[in-house]
């Protein structure tokens, strides 16, 4: 076992010993403070505020030459000087907040402000909720301030470092890359976290499906398939921000809504003859909206077999078809590849060409 001890501080004496300089910010391979955005304050704050856990920091702990002993923050430093600015630097939780009211206790009080007590002389307490969105500290009620200022806040101490050793822990412990936006999203749809795990390994993402070596580990999939249940089933609930429709798909959707998916990318990939030309169309840009238009192709009473023909032409000459005064080329352009109109838009074309060629024009044209 390492020469690694742990300790636990309140929050208001880990900050104070922080701007006292007994706990440093500054180690030289340590990335700048501040690297967050409003998003991740606020969820900080409102987790201590909650009494909810956060990750230990980790700190590095040096004895120099004269026996001064000096802690350098190796892994927390975006946790540290977030609630240190929060505390003393007058920042304000934005309103950008998933729960923003918060529960806590104060002694209840008569009219006159009097605290109130029982039959028994004891004190009568209350619970009250305060909305914390666009507050700083100095606005928060005295009760919160004491829980803000009590929270157990938990530290790991690798002890007898020099700074070689700190350097490189520094590296080791942010070596970790953040969840990034689809991966965060993917936390809000819970309630369907299994059925999405198993359409991810549908043929469909490994023989019709654009996508680079990445993308199967960073979110891409997972975000597609949500995407393909809310255009496939609720398509007036498609937003942008991927989280928003996890969300909605958390509080809304249906088993079957997913089962249903993963038997249409089945039909789709076994009665598709797939080209490289095909699999281009099925991109993180377009797939979800293709994966919607077979669904309507489909339910227009066409064979499954039929909408890869339907494919093929659209690449061959389909793609040059007006409606609306647009074509599927033009369409294809934009670069607002994930905003509401833009997908709707396109959705819209795609249905509407499929009605307008019929079944007979399609096996002609193809």
């Amino acid at each position: 076992m390492k020469n690694i001890r742990k300790q636990t501080y309140t929050l208001e004496q880990y900050l104070k010993d922080m701007k006292a300089e007994k706990i440093r910010t500054d180690q030289e391979c340590q990335r700048l403070s501040g690297q967050w955005n409003p998003n991740m304050v606020n969820e900080l704050i409102a987790s201590v505020l909650t009494d909810d856990y956060i990750p230990p920091v980790i700190l590095g702990e040096e004895t120099t030459s004269n026996g001064i002993t000096r802690q350098w923050i190796i892994d927390g430093l975006q946790r540290s000087s977030t609630l240190a600015l929060f505390r003393y630097g007058n920042t304000k939780i934005t309103k950008n907040l998933d729960e923003y009211m918060v529960t806590y206790q104060r002694k209840a009080t008569d009219e006159n402000g009097n605290i109130k007590r029982d039959e028994q002389g004891e004190i009568v307490w209350e619970n009250v909720e305060v909305d914390i969105r666009n507050k700083t500290y100095e606005q928060l009620p005295e009760e919160l301030k004491e829980i803000f200022n009590g929270y157990q806040m938990e530290v790991v101490i690798h002890q007898n470092c020099d700074t070689t050793e700190i350097s490189k822990l520094v590296r080791k412990l942010n070596n970790c890359k953040p969840m990034n936006q689809a991966q965060k999203a993917f936390t809000y749809i819970d309630a369907f976290a299994s059925e999405i795990r198993e359409i991810a390994e549908n043929r469909f993402f490994k023989d019709m499906y654009s996508c680079n070596n990445k993308d199967r580990i960073n979110g891409t999939f997972e975000r597609a398939i949500g995407d393909m249940v809310i255009l496939c089933e609720y398509p007036s609930q498609y937003r942008k921000d991927t989280k928003v429709g996890f969300k909605w798909l958390n509080e809304n959707a249906t088993i079957l809504d997913f089962e249903n998916l993963n038997d249409l990318l089945t039909r789709l990939t076994e009665s598709t003859e797939i080209t490289s030309e095909i699999r281009e169309l099925f991109n993180r840009k377009n797939g979800y909206i293709f994966v919607a238009t077979f669904k309507a192709f489909t339910e227009l009473g066409r064979e499954d077999k039929e909408f890869g023909k339907f494919l093929h032409w659209l690449i061959t000459e389909g793609k040059d078809t007006e409606i609306n005064e647009k074509t599927w080329t033009e369409l294809d352009i934009d670069r607002s590849t994930r905003d509401s109109g833009t997908v709707h838009g396109k959705l819209d074309y795609l249905t509407e060409l499929v009605k307008q060629i019929g079944r007979a024009s399609c096996r002609e044209r193809v």
